[in-house]
């Protein structure tokens, strides 16, 4: 009888093992603004009755805490931080996290009659007290919207804080923007001008010793100069006319063809008005939930960022809602104007094209409708 005891219960524990570890595996999902886990534990063999249901309660209380750190290490701050990158570089945001973990509110728990307990707990994503408030820091001062016609032109990147912490600066990678190389770079520049012009002033002094003996050689062919002139005239005159032809046809395409782009590119400068909000379509590109999205032009330029933004709106209710499709984008609103995505920059920003990009903040200058973060991501 023993034996069949420890049997089940070796089964049991198997199958709460591969219970757990499926739910450990699984991706945060928080795009319903909640991160929401379920625990469970058993009592030891020896326990017996409300001393067995207690240890099994506290075993799924573990397990659900365990869950919830682990989910919430895994979601993405912005195109490359997690939480978990977050609190291990910072000390403030590890402690306030530690806190939320505890804090977590249990939202049902039973006991079953195999004598196992399970705790369902979840974290507000945004909101009061929630892991947003962890996350993102205040800034004193907002940045202003670029302007329409600045996504036209060429943009230099720069680090972009997208949380207050300065988190995109400390992970990027300095080997473009570190000083020191710029600096190493523009003497290696400087150092290859000068070689060539030392090498320039000594071939400058051989040269005039020995055009002195080619001025007699030329008094020699005085003598052709009569045939040449005969001959040359009067062969050359037909080609030339029909030369002149030839060059005339090219120049009509080559003329058309700098002057249409820029009338493509140039924007009117004129708002419809009226939009409620935006649908971004980035269905096929990859596109993965972030706290911390940056909408950005084709040049790179940042249009849409947490530095746009009030913090307290960011901290209610996030920067960008995800959708599959246009019914589950209400935040847009009624009228919302619709871009597609040229691509998504490491998976988590959109970029839109110079047209699009202008017209969406032509557009938000005239509704403002990202400063109420009414933006939609389709993926």
């Amino acid at each position: 009888m023993q034996i069949l005891k420890s049997i089940a219960l070796a089964v049991l524990m198997l199958a709460l093992t591969i219970g757990t570890q499926n739910v450990s595996a699984a991706p945060a999902q928080w795009d319903g603004g909640k991160i929401r886990v379920e625990g469970l534990g058993i009592a030891p063999a020896d326990a017996r009755g409300s001393q067995a249901e207690a240890l099994a309660r506290r075993a799924a209380l573990s397990d659900a805490y365990r869950q919830l750190a682990e989910q919430i290490n895994g979601v993405n701050v912005d195109a490359v931080n997690t939480v978990e990158n977050m609190t291990l570089m910072n000390t403030t945001v590890r402690t306030h996290v530690t806190a939320l973990i505890q804090g977590a509110q249990i939202i049902d728990e039973s006991a079953r009659r195999d004598g196992s307990y399970v705790v369902t707990m979840e974290i507000p994503v945004y909101g009061t007290g929630s892991l947003a408030s962890t996350v993102f820091t205040r800034i004193e001062t907002r940045a202003p919207w670029a302007a329409p016609e600045s996504v036209y032109a060429p943009y230099t990147p720069v680090p972009y804080d997208t949380t207050g912490y300065g988190t995109y600066e400390r992970t990027q990678n300095q080997t473009s923007s570190s000083p020191i190389l710029q600096a190493a770079m523009a003497a290696g520049s400087t150092a290859a001008v000068t070689v060539p012009s030392a090498q320039t002033a000594p071939a400058i002094t051989t040269t005039p010793t020995r055009p002195a003996h080619p001025a007699a050689v030329v008094t020699t062919p005085t003598a052709p100069t009569t045939p040449p002139a005969v001959v040359t005239p009067t062969a050359p005159t037909t080609p030339p006319a029909a030369v002149a032809v030839t060059p005339a046809a090219p120049l009509t395409p080559a003329a058309p063809t700098p002057t249409t782009p820029p009338a493509e590119i140039v924007p009117k400068g004129q708002a419809v008005g009226g939009y409620t909000g935006v649908i971004i379509d980035c269905t096929g590109l990859g596109l993965r939930p972030a706290m911390s999205p940056v909408i950005k032009a084709e040049n790179g330029q940042p249009i849409y960022g947490y530095k746009n933004l009030d913090v307290d709106k960011v901290v209610a209710s996030g920067m960008a809602s995800y959708a599959h499709s246009d019914a589950e984008a209400t935040r847009a609103g009624a009228n919302p104007l619709r871009l597609r995505a040229v691509s998504v920059d490491h998976n988590a920003n959109p970029v839109l094209s110079a047209s699009d990009a202008n017209r969406l903040l032509l557009e938000n200058s005239a509704s403002g409708f990202l400063d109420a973060t009414n933006v939609v991501f389709l993926r």
